[in-house]
């Protein structure tokens, strides 16, 4: 047998989405959720999730998603806020001050531990890992920059890295970064296949889980169709989200876990 961290990194985004994701943990479906506290709903989801974290203790992992580019976010901290107003950059836009290392450091570390700080002052617990939304990590120039603004925290216990990356040797690299500072890095898998029928989905399902390391993390999309998601995301990734959230409640995915000799973390 072998752990998978099956894992969702969007908590934050919309209620439909919210509310999935915590049906999941509790009922042992879900065994990761990344927050994005860069959001208007985070100072009203963080308590429903904190009840939630409560009740399933160690069985799962809870963690920060990073937002420091891309829509349906904004700045937290006063110097983000200054340069930036009530947006985030591009990610386009950082990368490419990334590759010429014109990266706005004091900024970003600002707006880092600005969101560090709302995931614990909230949540009443340090996260269990962190991410970059928008796979920002494919850049070591952010990756040393968010590893050393991590670094000042002061953590009791230094939370895992999830590149959210596919492996190669760029994620060699994030992992000597990583390890360097103290940080250990979890193996990433291939999330769960984008496609809108949950029958289509469950027969790829049958092999996705094969020849992945112990606790590598696997990311998926779960979610309801609400008013905000409709009006955020275009009918084709709600569709995939609903087929996820409808494969991963079915006893028949975690008969295929047990086929496979999988279980989650």
């Amino acid at each position: 047998m072998k752990r998978i961290t099956l894992g969702a990194l969007d908590y934050g985004l919309a209620f439909g989405v919210d509310r999935t994701l915590r049906a999941l943990l509790l009922e042992g479906r879900l065994s990761a959720v990344g927050c994005i506290v860069a959001t208007d709903l985070w100072p009203r989801e963080f308590k429903p999730l904190q009840d939630v974290a409560a009740q399933v203790g160690e069985r799962a992992l809870f963690g920060l998603t990073l937002a420091l580019s891309g829509d349906r976010v904004h700045p937290l901290s006063e110097r983000m806020q200054k340069v930036y107003g009530n947006e985030m950059p591009t990610r386009a836009s950082l990368e490419r001050r990334a590759m010429v290392r014109l990266l706005p450091e004091e900024i970003l570390t600002s707006e880092i531990r600005a969101q560090v700080s709302a995931y614990t002052s909230k949540m009443g617990r340090e996260p269990d890992f962190v991410t970059v939304r928008e796979s920002l990590f494919d850049r070591s120039a952010i990756v040393r920059l968010v590893i050393n603004a991590l670094s000042l925290e002061g953590f009791s216990e230094n939370p895992k890295i999830v590149t959210a990356i596919p492996p190669g040797l760029h994620t060699a690299r994030i992992r000597h970064i990583a390890t360097k500072a103290g940080f250990d890095v979890l193996p990433w898998g291939p999330p769960l296949p984008e496609t809108e029928d949950p029958d289509e989905l469950q027969v790829q399902l049958q092999h996705h889980f094969d020849g992945l390391s112990d606790m590598t993390f696997v990311a998926c999309l779960p979610g309801a169709a609400d008013d905000r998601l409709r009006r955020d995301e275009a009918p084709g990734k709600i569709a995939v989200r609903e087929a996820h959230r409808e494969v991963l409640a079915s006893e028949r995915f975690f008969h295929t876990l047990d086929e496979r000799g999988v279980f989650l973390y």
